[in-house]
């Protein structure tokens, strides 16, 4: 059984998950990570130059490796998601999603079953058209992992309609967005620190399984709010604390 063909049950199971973003478009950084201990990666192409070239061939390194691979999309739509996910990503994050109506796109934008994707089994997710269309079919709405990126304050407004969608499968906290979106200064001030302990309240009630960007000093809080899917910083962080570590490790 395949990493990638669990990590939706994983995360439902609300077991702790640790990946990095990918920040930079080459399949090599994909080469280096897949065979090391992260349970996923996540391919940032909301604030990264990510082509749908680079999109193709990071995803066909990683499942080559068996390493479960998300898109945080540029385009929050349906159809945004449609090209990754056709390239074998396990799953895709979606910025903004602030009121129901969005929620409900992006969730029918990832299933075919009751839902609207567009159906092209001739792609990598569907073995290039050696797969039987129901096999497949049944895999992709079994194994897609659609998440809800909370990052407005409407979105904070509409989280217990949003948590209720059937098949959107875990919320993303987009805490530096939350803290521009209220006219704070800090992810601590205040109405920040309220608005994320309320979000998190409903999904633990809702039973949602919760994700984060998280730097280490914060993982402990972020537990107790019922994180279990962190994302601890990306490539760009590991070059940078290595290199520092050489120099430190010469003074």
């Amino acid at each position: 059984m395949s990493k990638k063909s669990v990590f939706r049950e994983r995360l439902r199971a609300k077991e702790e998950l640790i990946g990095i973003f990918v920040k930079t478009p080459s399949y090599n950084v994909i080469e280096v990570l897949g065979p090391s201990d992260l349970d996923f990666l996540m391919l940032d192409q909301e604030h990264s130059p990510f082509d749908l070239s680079a999109i193709d061939s990071c995803l066909m390194t990683a499942n080559a490796l068996d390493m479960p691979t998300f898109v945080r999309i540029q385009q929050n739509t349906a159809t945004g998601m449609l090209y990754p996910l056709d390239c074998g990503a396990v799953g895709v994050v979606v910025p903004h999603v602030a009121t129901i109506e969005k929620a409900e796109e992006i969730a029918a934008g990832g299933r075919y079953a009751g839902g609207r994707r567009g159906f092209a089994g001739t792609n990598r997710a569907g073995g290039y058209g050696t797969k039987h269309m129901n096999d497949y079919i049944a895999e992709a709405d079994s194994q897609t992992t659609v998440i809800a990126q909370i990052e407005d304050v409407d979105a904070v407004k509409n989280i217990e309609q949003i948590v209720k969608v059937n098949n959107i499968d875990g919320i993303f906290l987009g805490r530096a967005d939350l803290t521009v979106g209220f006219g704070a200064t800090s992810t601590s001030d205040t109405v920040v620190v309220d608005a994320v302990k309320h979000v998190c309240d409903i999904a633990r009630s809702a039973n949602m399984p919760i994700a984060a960007y998280a730097h280490k000093s914060e993982i402990a809080m972020l537990r107790d709010l019922g994180v279990t899917m962190f994302t601890v910083g990306s490539e760009h962080s590991l070059i940078q604390n290595g290199a520092n570590q050489v120099v430190a490790d010469f003074s």
